[in-house]
This record gives structure tokens, C-alpha cells and sequence, in this order.
């Protein structure tokens, strides 16, 4: 297996769907979760253009996505600096949506395991 992508010091959201988002996860060292199939959509609230779909089957990303998809298993709203400080590291999914920072839409138990999904991101 190839070694896992940096995050770069500066970086878009745009960049880190496009370039990064799939190789970071699939090259994660930590044990995939391999019943996860799901659509995990991501509306980012202050890019007019920033709704990126991450489809998974079986815990790994097969795909990552600006296409339309109707009905994603889960929806997170925030902004670009919101999405790039979980990225990093700085701050959790669940202090984020506990601080007003971000939003979730659908499956709840889902957004609640993004905690640990995280550490693959």
C-alpha cells in the first residue's frame, strides 16, 4: 500500500475533495468500518457550487463526487473553514455542530460515528 497524503498547510475544501478526500481515507491505517455503505453529502455553506457526495461501500470510498444525489444517508452543512478545521484536526464533528458551526441532515447514528471517521479523513 502506497503511503497516505499530507494535508498540505494551506488548502481549499475544493482541493481536499479532489485531491486528497479518497486516497486519505482508503490509505487510512486504521481498520475500515466494512459494513458502512453509504452516501455521506457535504454542503458547503459558503461555496455556491460546494455540495460534494462521498459514496462508501464497504468503508471505503468508491467515489467522490459533485454529480446530483437524491437522498444521501447523511447531510453535513458548514462552511469551508469549519470543514477544513475537522480536517485538521483542530476541532471535532460534534463540537462543531454543539457550537452552531455545522448542521446535520438524515442519519443521525451515522453522523454520530463521524467522529471516528474522521481519523481516516
Amino acid at each position: 500500500m502506497s503511503e497516505r497524503p499530507e494535508i498540505p498547510a494551506i488548502l481549499t475544501h475544493r482541493e481536499y475533495f479532489e485531491s486528497l478526500f479518497m486516497d486519505r481515507v482508503n490509505k487510512s491505517p486504521l481498520p475500515k468500518i466494512d459494513t458502512l455503505n453509504a452516501i455521506i453529502q457535504f454542503q458547503i455553506t459558503d461555496d455556491s457550487e460546494g455540495v460534494w457526495n462521498v459514496v462508501i461501500e464497504k468503508g471505503l470510498v468508491r467515489e467522490v463526487t459533485k454529480r446530483t444525489i437524491d437522498n444521501p444517508t447523511c447531510v453535513f452543512l458548514l462552511d469551508s473553514a469549519t470543514f477544513l478545521s475537522i480536517v485538521k484536526r483542530e476541532i471535532t464533528p460534534q463540537q462543531a455542530f454543539f457550537q452552531g458551526k455545522a448542521d446535520i441532515k438524515g442519519d443521525i447514528l451515522l453522523a454520530l460515528k463521524m467522529n471516528i471517521l474522521v481519523g481516516y479523513m
